[in-house]
């Protein structure tokens, strides 16, 4: 049985809501259904008490208007506006800033009203289960500690030094009830967060995106909630997959060499048993296997304690299950805290929720696949007949023409580079169909920069525009946003041939966290002026069919065409 030190509760453990749950460009709402029914219940507790004391104690004759009816007014006066915010489902609705409030406003009363001090005491009882129920149990422990001590203090001052036994009740009441309220709601608080991260992938789910990027944003929230080092999936679907997200970037499939090295490792797992891998402040590793159903220890192989012993400080492996047969593995790491059974436990009952809709993303990729490769070979059988038979034609007239035209005709250079220049595009027609009838994808051998230079030294060729490439970091781009991205630079290149007196144009690759930037700077030519605003709008529907964007903006020297592509719809 595995030991360990009690550790912090996750990031996400009280109703603040998840910053990173929200799409692109969406602006938070609130905390999710149950958070949000939870916190109105409280905050409607709070006013109803609230009002309540307030008006009983406005009713009593003789008061003076200061100190203390003044203060309960105020308090009346939050509580209400507190709850109106909560209603319109503010996002600090269920911050444990409140319970600490209330039991500040209570513990004031009570110390101004000697004589209604110790029911206004026994009160605080009130925010100390309510910061239990959307706190946890440290904030609860730290809330009835801090009242506790309040109220001991001041019942020793009001005895003249001497605690009255009687008044040792309420902070012994409060120090109980507080973290065993705590301890009773946990299981709901589980379901509440589990509940939280799955409405947080499904809002965030895009069947448009595939397969991985269904898996970085499940990595990404589960990253969030245990603050990981390192997360690591293995999908045995149509085509078996390992995927790693690493902080700051996005989820990438494991290269072949570690590829073989995390089947390996994972392969000599346990299909059955969660796996838990612990290491204490001596640096000694401890390992234990987990039933996911019953949370009994089970027998663990001595492979399967080495791959867990040669992985990480802290390591929790699960397997992944899918009506009954094995779909693969979920490996987390970190270095700071260890993982606890009910952390195996919980994430488990993520993963039963969460796996049918990567299992839906997985096969209908695969789907696109065939449909794609099938839809390729009809169009290469096509082309084959309407294309390239055109191109041949023209070659052999450039050819006949050559012949007419002599070694010593004056045009005979140019007859020779469009000779040149159509066998090449003949070329790379027959290379293009040929990959088509086969099925395969024309863009998924080649990378996209090789395919960019050779458009460019064409479009050089035939209209004498200087046109320079800089792309230290140049992505692999899938192969639809390759033939996007080409088909743009060629229009950008034709608009700016057209209606610009350019001489040059530049053409920068940047690669950014979230996004892929082609930026095309063109000059104003000799003594030309600033061009006027233009934005051609088959680019910018190009681009949008990624997610992208695309900006025209005017320097002193040059007109720069801004192309911008989200990394995981770019990005192959």
């Amino acid at each position: 049985m595995i030991h360990s030190t009690a550790t912090p509760e996750p990031a996400h453990s009280r109703l603040d809501p998840l910053p990173s749950a929200l799409p692109s460009g969406a602006q938070h709402t609130g905390p999710v259904d149950a958070e949000l029914a939870l916190v109105r219940a409280i905050a409607g507790m709070r006013t109803l008490l609230a009002l309540l004391g307030t008006a009983g104690l406005l009713t009593q004759s003789g008061l003076p208007w200061f100190p203390i009816p003044v203060l309960l007014v105020a308090y009346a006066t939050w509580s209400v506006f507190l709850l109106w915010q909560t209603l319109d489902a503010w996002p600090r609705a269920g911050s444990v800033l409140w319970p600490w409030t209330d039991a500040a406003a209570l513990l004031a009363v009570a110390h101004l009203m000697p004589e209604s001090g110790p029911l206004l005491a026994d009160l605080t009882v009130l925010p100390v289960v309510a910061l239990a129920l959307i706190g946890g149990a440290v904030h609860a422990a730290a809330l009835a500690s801090a009242c506790a001590a309040i109220i001991l203090l001041a019942s020793w001052q009001l005895g003249s030094g001497a605690v009255p036994p009687l008044a040792l009740g309420v902070p012994l009441v409060l120090l109980a009830l507080g973290p065993a309220a705590a301890f009773v709601a946990r299981p709901t608080r589980d379901l509440r967060l589990r509940l939280q991260l799955l409405k947080a992938f499904k809002t965030r789910s895009d069947p448009r995106q595939g397969l991985r990027h269904h898996v970085n944003v499940l990595l990404q929230l589960l990253a969030e909630h245990f603050r990981l080092g390192e997360a690591t999936i293995s999908l045995q679907g149509p085509q078996p997959r390992i995927i790693q997200w690493r902080p700051g970037s996005a989820a990438t499939d494991v290269a072949e060499g570690d590829g073989q090295a995390w089947r390996d490792r994972l392969a000599a797992l346990p299909r059955d048993l969660g796996c838990l891998c612990v290491t204490d402040g001596s640096g000694q590793k401890r390992v234990a296997a987990f039933d996911l159903r019953t949370g009994a220890h089970g027998p663990l192989a001595a492979a399967a304690t080495a791959a867990l012993h040669g992985h990480g400080m802290q390591a929790m492996a699960l397997p992944l299950m899918s009506y009954g047969q094995p779909l693969g593995h979920l490996w987390l790491h970190r270095d700071q805290s260890a993982f606890k059974p009910s952390d195996l436990q919980w994430l488990h009952a993520v993963m039963r929720d969460t796996l049918p809709l990567l299992e839906r993303s997985d096969l209908l990729e695969q789907l696109q696949r065939e449909t794609a490769s099938r839809e390729r070979e009809r169009i290469g059988r096509d082309l084959h007949d309407s294309a390239v038979q055109p191109y041949l034609g023209l070659k052999y007239g450039l050819e006949a023409l050559a012949r007419n035209a002599g070694p010593d005709n004056a045009i005979s250079p140019q007859i020779q580079e469009l000779l040149q220049l159509a066998t090449q595009e003949l070329e790379t027609l027959r290379d293009v169909v040929s990959g088509l009838r086969s099925g395969d994808d024309p863009n998924s051998g080649s990378t996209s920069l090789v395919a960019l230079q050779r458009q460019v030294a064409r479009f050089q060729a035939l209209y004498g525009l200087k046109v320079h490439i800089f792309a230290p970091q140049a992505p692999h781009l899938r192969g639809s946003a390759a033939r996007a991205v080409l088909h743009m630079v060629n229009e950008a290149l034709t608009n700016v041939r057209r209606h610009t007196t350019a001489t040059a144009v530049t053409i920068l690759f940047d690669v950014h966290l979230d996004d892929v930037v082609l930026r095309l700077r063109n000059d104003h030519g000799p003594g030309g002026p600033a061009p006027r605003d233009f934005l051609p709008r088959s680019l910018t529907e190009r681009a949008a069919e990624f997610g992208g964007t695309v900006c025209v903006t005017h320097e002193a020297n040059f007109t720069e065409l801004a192309i911008t592509l989200p990394l995981l719809g770019a990005i192959g």
